[in-house]
């Protein structure tokens, strides 16, 4: 079983871009979620949950007989609720689709007097998060989208 783990493949890694290209994209919230401001200025996001398809419910039959007792007690959820922090909200609120991550990355500067280079580590770090999620998505430039097209075909014919 252990084995099974060190064996399988690693997933492919997407597409890279440039520092430069980086810069330039526009990320922009997922329209499907629900977001509201409280009182302190934080964000609350609420995820709704997808059921899950029959053939995991029936893989996990097995767990479900260990579960039984709990699931009686408690239903499930169909909704998942993220309380972002206050910078997370502010870049939150930035993700408009219209704004450069260079532009918020320039907003956190003059904000927080932060510097440039760590704004722009963290903002990356934070958008792998949360598109990993399906949070948020990426406009790209003409440009960049017509590079990652090609490369994606040549990727194909291969």
């Amino acid at each position: 079983m252990i084995f099974d783990r060190l064996r399988r493949k690693k997933k492919p890694e997407g597409p890279q871009i440039s520092r430069k290209e980086f810069l330039a994209i526009r990320p922009v919230r997922n329209p499907m979620l629900k977001w509201e401001k409280d009182d302190e200025g934080k964000i609350k996001i609420t995820v709704p949950l997808v059921e899950p398809k029959k053939e995991k419910k029936e893989k996990k039959k097995k767990r479900k007989l260990q579960r039984s007792i709990f699931s009686k007690l408690t239903s499930t959820p169909k909704e998942k609720r993220i309380q972002l922090d206050v910078i997370g909200s502010i870049v939150w609120e930035l993700c408009d689709g219209e704004k450069t991550v260079e532009e918020i990355i320039e907003y956190l500067h003059n904000k927080y007097k932060i510097l440039p280079n760590e704004a722009e580590i963290s903002l990356n770090t934070y958008f792998k998060q949360l598109s990993k999620r399906g949070l948020v998505g990426f406009i790209l430039p003409k440009e960049t989208a017509a590079r990652l097209q090609e490369k994606e075909a040549e990727k194909q014919k291969t």
